[in-house]
């Protein structure tokens, strides 16, 4: 017989985990975690649907001009910016968030932009350093494994 031992060394989540792990929001018209305000959203077919993706293209793709194709517009738009996790640290700091469990009122002022909560993991000093927040730290998730044995 023996014993196995095991670590989490990284997360593989679906979208609505992912809004528990990022504190964003992943439902609603402003869901994309990487675009934050600046995503392209509208109603369609009873469903909010998410355009303006062609920006992600390089500025000379062919895709871009193509208005007929997509949603009736060119493309001229650039990537959205990517916030550091310093910057995202700060605009979570500056918010406040109702308390954890059932209150009188849960919604959120317009402030909050989509932010549900400051994640657990912007405790850690390093977190907002990490260009990849989404992953787990092995050596942080290995230390609290080992020590509990």
């Amino acid at each position: 017989m023996f014993t196995l031992r095991a670590a989490v060394m990284w997360t593989v989540n679906d979208f609505p985990a992912y809004a528990m792990v990022s504190g964003w929001s992943t439902k609603g018209y402003m869901a994309c975690p990487v675009c934050k305000e600046d995503v392209t959203s509208g109603w369609h077919a009873g469903k909010v649907c998410y355009l303006g993706h062609r920006r992600w293209l390089p500025w000379d793709h062919e895709w871009r001009e193509k208005d007929k194709e997509f949603d009736g517009n060119t493309e001229l738009r650039l990537r959205p910016r990517e916030w550091s996790g310093d910057e995202i640290l700060e605009q979570l700091n500056r918010l406040d968030f109702a308390p954890f469990g059932k209150t009188v009122s849960r919604t959120r002022p317009s402030t909050h932009l989509n932010w549900t909560h400051k994640p657990m993991f912007f405790e850690l000093p390093y977190w907002s350093k990490l260009k990849l927040r989404h992953n787990l730290d092995v050596m942080h998730v290995e230390k609290n494994v080992f020590d509990t044995w």
